[in-house]
């Protein structure tokens, strides 16, 4: 969670800005600029003293009067910056109409009081549990931070997978190498969420896994007889699917797709012979499961 804080207590509005096509203020009382055209009239209605404006192009002329401040401005005026004592000051504000050469206009200007501090809901912590299938099976856990529509986590699957006394021999009829292994994979993603509707998202993602073998192994190709774990690191590209049952949980259907980076003899052999481990590494996954947001 996160704080967003307010330094002011009060803001600067601009209520109305509108040509007044009665006042003669501009006409009979002319102002000129350094080129000799006559300057545009600004009435500013304020209940507060203190008010400090300023034009973009400057002031040629300003007059004080109970609740009114005046000001002779060029008619190229576009912006206005307002400032007061205890409020924000108002910046670059954007004069919604094209000043005109002798002609008056009046503006209200208000002091409002500030948004009160709260508690950003931009910033979001989740966890999920989640079941991996179509290649390597088995439960997912996932931690996560969003931040806006940035996601990052952190996941980890737990395969159930096992082969038990693979063999496998070379042209002789000779056994190579015997395994029977397990997996699981930890994986780093990122992700940028995108609304489609008021419950429902779509979020794609890139990262990285890494993917440890463990077991046994007997044969001329393991090294030293035996092995204890062997690991391959792959590239992630998917995207999640999240449901919104309530402000707290989401269901979430994530298909992603494997890019294989590196893999040791060990992996190398295993998916040679075996789609599922393959597939697991290079190919195709896809988990569901449930999220939890704080």
């Amino acid at each position: 969670m996160a704080f967003a804080i307010q330094i002011y207590a009060q803001d600067i509005k601009v209520m109305t800005f509108e040509r007044n096509i009665t006042s003669l203020i501009a006409s009979m009382e002319p102002v000129y600029d350094n080129a000799g055209e006559a300057c545009a009239v600004v009435r500013f209605f304020v209940r507060d003293e203190g008010f400090e404006i300023e034009p973009n192009l400057g002031v040629l002329k300003r007059e004080n009067k109970t609740g009114e401040i005046r000001l002779w401005v060029p008619i190229g005026t576009k912006r206005l910056t307002v400032r007061h004592q205890g409020a924000m000051p108002l910046s670059g504000y954007e004069i919604p109409v094209a000043l005109e050469s002798k002609v008056t206009y009046d503006a209200t200007l208000e002091i409002t009081e500030a948004k009160k501090p709260q508690i950003a809901s931009n910033i979001r912590f989740f966890v999920g549990a989640g079941y991996n299938v179509l290649s390597i099976s088995g439960p997912s856990v996932t931690l996560g931070l969003g931040i806006s529509s940035h996601i990052i986590e952190i996941g980890a699957v737990f395969g159930l997978n096992k082969t038990d006394d693979w063999y496998f021999y070379n042209k002789a009829g000779d056994v190579m190498a015997a395994y029977n292994y397990n997996v699981m994979r930890f994986s780093l993603r990122y992700g940028y969420e995108l609304k489609a509707a008021e419950s429902f998202s779509i979020i794609p993602q890139i990262g990285a896994a890494y993917n440890s073998m463990t077991g046994d192994g007997v044969g001329s190709m393991v090294q030293n007889g035996t092995y204890k774990s062997a690991s391959s690191i792959s590239a992630l590209i998917g995207a999640k699917f999240a449901l919104a049952l309530s402000k707290n949980f989401a269901l979430q259907l994530t298909p992603e797709y494997d890019f294989g980076i590196s893999k040791d003899n060990v992996c190398k052999l295993v998916s040679d012979n075996d789609t599922t481990f393959k597939s697991w590494t290079d190919g195709f996954n896809l988990n569901v499961g449930l999220m939890i947001y704080f």
